[in-house]
């Protein structure tokens, strides 16, 4: 267990010359500043002072129209969570921790999202007297440019051994900075797109999942950049090619290690609890406000088609690739991996709506119906309808709506927090609407 008195043992041993404190805004931009070993202790003791209008930001960088944090709001201030402490492999003399915020007077900042989740972590424990795990899977793309644009780096084939091969010197580099910084993996593989890998972290406690995936999405875009590429968590970086999803393993052991979420008598035939199908049940009710969380850019949407491998339903299946949350087969411990999110998201806000949904559904036992077997987007509109199958939101404005109803969530995350990314991600809908683009301007040109 690191300390204060360890860290600083540490940063001197290795001759750390600067330390990262960083945290993740509601856009899922890392803010963070960074100090010197003379200052490091007075740092993590007191943490250190940010305008609290930084969470008013949107992902373009710029302050939003009618912020709740103004110039007048004053500071929060980031506080590191010694545990996350990790040097940098792949930077010279630096290291980096993952911070709470705090506010002046030393007490968990209602804005924060990492603090949001480990408040819903100890309820958790309390209500289910377990632990929740959860393990991130994250698809990507590594790009190089060639004339002028971006494409992928290279044209190897789903699960095939070039992909990996061909990127070996990426692959590995960025396996050994994941493990170096405290990041265990169990799967790497060439995805469905070219130049397109996914990288499975392994399942842990779920605020640690929340900070490994931080971890990725820094060490993915920053060994890609030395090497001369771009590394991208883009939802759909290529038209006609496959998107990137992030996929959320869930479960709950308790104290004696015991899964929660398991029984062989299941009537389904899929050995999971009563439990587990009442928080299934959340996670369906929650859906389209859980995308709205795990989706929260405009471009995620380009993503969630019919027949693309993304879920564009709410409902739940066993091994369905075409559903929202899925059950893997019996072979593998028993848990469920929700699929409606991608890169572009805070992890810690997606942990914390996820936490929140599945308790919502366990307190008031909500039933999730039977598992769907079929390729949902093969039924048609009316047998949806009798199967009480909504389709996740179609865009980010509608996506916003169904959030800003789900008043349950809201109380449950903190209304602040809920309040102020409905209303980053309304205004990066409305740039957006008024984004004119070289595909529309084609229109124009050739036809009037």
């Amino acid at each position: 267990m690191m300390t204060i008195e360890k860290i600083l043992e540490t940063v001197e041993k290795e001759k750390i010359e600067f330390i990262r404190f960083e945290f993740l805004d509601y856009a899922g931009v890392t803010r963070g500043r960074t100090v010197r070993p003379a200052q490091l202790e007075s740092a993590m003791e007191k943490g250190i002072n940010f305008s609290s209008a930084i969470m008013s930001f949107d992902c373009f960088d710029e302050y939003i129209p009618n912020p709740t944090y103004g110039q007048n709001d004053g500071d929060f201030f980031a506080i590191p969570d010694p545990s996350t402490f990790a040097i940098i492999p792949h930077r010279k003399n630096t290291a980096r921790m993952l911070c709470d915020l705090v506010d002046v007077n030393g007490d968990p900042w209602h804005g924060c999202p990492r603090g949001a989740l480990k408040r819903l972590l100890t309820e958790v424990e309390s209500l289910l007297g377990g632990k929740m795990h959860m393990a991130f899977e994250q698809e990507a793309y590594l790009l190089k440019e060639e004339n002028g644009k971006l494409v992928p780096a290279d044209m190897s084939h789903c699960f095939s051994i070039d992909g990996t091969d061909i990127q070996e010197d990426f692959v590995q580099d960025f396996v050994y900075s994941l493990e170096a910084m405290g990041v265990e993996t169990e799967q790497i593989s060439s995805e469905y797109g070219p130049g397109q890998l996914e990288i499975n972290l392994k399942y842990t406690t779920a605020l640690k999942a929340a900070d490994d995936h931080v971890t990725f999405k820094h060490l993915f875009k920053q060994i890609a950049r030395d090497k001369g590429m771009v590394g991208t968590l883009m939802p759909k970086p290529f038209q006609n090619l496959a998107g990137s999803g992030l996929h959320v393993h869930i479960s709950i052991f308790d104290h004696t290690g015991e899964n929660v979420f398991e029984d062989i008598s299941d009537s389904y035939g899929l050995d999971l609890s009563e439990k587990a199908y009442h928080f299934i049940g959340g996670l369906l009710k929650h859906g389209s406000s859980l995308v709205a969380i795990g989706a929260p850019s405009i471009n995620s949407y380009k993503r969630m088609q019919p027949g693309t491998w993304a879920p564009a339903h709410i409902c739940y299946g066993a091994g369905n690739r075409s559903v929202m949350v899925r059950i893997p087969e019996k072979r593998r411990t028993r848990r469920f991996e929700f699929r409606g999110a991608d890169g572009t998201c805070n992890p810690y806000l997606l942990a914390a709506c996820l936490v929140a949904a599945g308790l919502h559904g366990i307190q008031n036992r909500i039933n999730p119906g039977e598992p769907i077997t079929k390729d949902v987007t093969q039924l048609s509109e009316i047998e949806l309808k009798e199967r009480g199958i909504g389709w996740v939101p179609r865009t980010l404005n509608q996506a916003m709506d169904c959030l800003a109803e789900d008043t349950i969530l809201a109380e449950t995350i903190g209304r602040s927090i809920w309040e102020e990314f409905i209303k980053i991600k309304r205004t990066e809908w409305d740039k957006y609407c008024r984004h004119v683009s070289d595909w529309e301007l084609g229109i124009i040109s050739d036809r009037f």
